[in-house]
């Protein structure tokens, strides 16, 4: 018989070990086994860790990439908006169609939207942006502070915005 030492999770361990038959297992075999799959475990834990931390740098990237802002916005909730607004400036239902048909050529309704080439941005794409800024800090996400601010232009530019669409039917822009 030969003392066999193995230490096991802290803990020393110390027997007298049996001679054993060629196809039995040893207390020095076992404690091997158990030391590569530590060994295994820790370098799959470590891969999974990786692979997670690099998971969530992409997942940043894209969300960097596309912007700093949620891009959820209903069309249908900004045009009821915008119908409900126009009454405040004495305008008809005619005033809101101009309205619409202007904002829908200038950024789809997208409260988001920019103009690649001249960083216009905004439902009614207020060049610079921080024209806005007087009504609202949210001026870049809320489209409640755009339409203030596009009503606001179309009255002191236009007078209407039956005039303001006459205007960019002939221009391309108002």
């Amino acid at each position: 018989m030969k003392k066999i030492l193995i230490i096991l999770t802290g803990v020393l361990l110390v027997w007298n070990e049996p001679v054993v038959a060629k196809n039995e297992i040893t207390g020095i075999q076992i404690a091997k086994k158990i030391q590569k799959a530590k060994k295994k475990a820790k370098k799959t834990s470590q891969k999974k860790k990786k692979v997670k931390s690099a998971k969530k740098k992409v997942v940043k990237k894209k969300a960097t990439k596309k912007a700093k802002y949620n891009y959820r916005y209903n069309v249908g909730e900004i045009q009821h908006y915008i119908h409900q607004k126009i009454y405040e400036y004495g305008w008809t239902d005619n005033d809101y169609y101009a309205i619409v048909q202007i904002v829908n050529r200038e950024s789809s309704f997208n409260p988001y939207a920019v103009n690649k080439k001249s960083k216009a941005c905004g439902l009614f794409q207020a060049y610079p942006c921080s024209k806005m800024a007087k009504y609202g800090k949210d001026y870049r996400t809320n489209y409640k502070v755009q339409v203030a601010w596009g009503m606001y232009y179309i009255k002191a530019r236009y007078g209407t915005p039956q005039n303001a669409w006459n205007f960019w039917q002939s221009h391309h822009w108002y």
